[in-house]
C-alpha cells in the first residue's frame, strides 16, 4: 500500500524551520531598528547599511510568514481530504507480538 502524501512530506520540519526564520528575522529587525535610531549615522555612517539590512529582514519576515501560512493550509487540506479516502494508514506497533514484560508461568 502506498503512503499518503500527507505522510510523505515532513511538515513538522518545514514548519519548524519557517518559524525559526520568522523569529530570528523579527528579532534582528528590532535590533537593526534600535541600532539605526541610536545615532549610528552620525558616528560611522552605517545608516545606509542598517536600512538595507532592515529591508532584507522585512523580506525574510514576510516570506517566512507567507510560507508558514501556506504550509499550514496545505497540511490541513491534505489531512482533511486524506481522511476521506479509502486508504487507511497502518497502525504503529509499539511492541512485537510477544511481549517481554509478561511473566512466564513456567518459572
Amino acid at each position: 500500500m502506498s503512503e499518503r502524501l500527507v505522510d510523505r512530506i515532513p511538515f513538522a520540519k518545514i514548519i519548524t524551520v519557517l518559524a525559526i526564520v520568522f523569529g530570528i528575522s523579527l528579532g534582528l529587525c528590532g535590533v537593526t531598528f534600535f541600532l539605526s535610531m541610536g545615532g549610528a549615522r552620525s558616528r560611522g555612517g552605517f545608516g545606509g547599511f542598517f536600512v538595507g539590512l532592515g529591508v532584507l529582514e522585512l523580506i525574510a519576515i514576510v516570506a517566512s510568514a507567507a510560507l508558514l501560512a501556506l504550509t499550514l493550509v496545505v497540511l490541513v487540506t491534505l489531512s482533511i481530504f486524506g481522511s476521506f479516502s479509502g486508504e487507511v494508514s497502518q497502525p504503529v506497533k509499539l511492541f512485537d507480538e510477544e511481549d517481554d514484560t509478561k511473566i512466564d508461568k513456567n518459572e
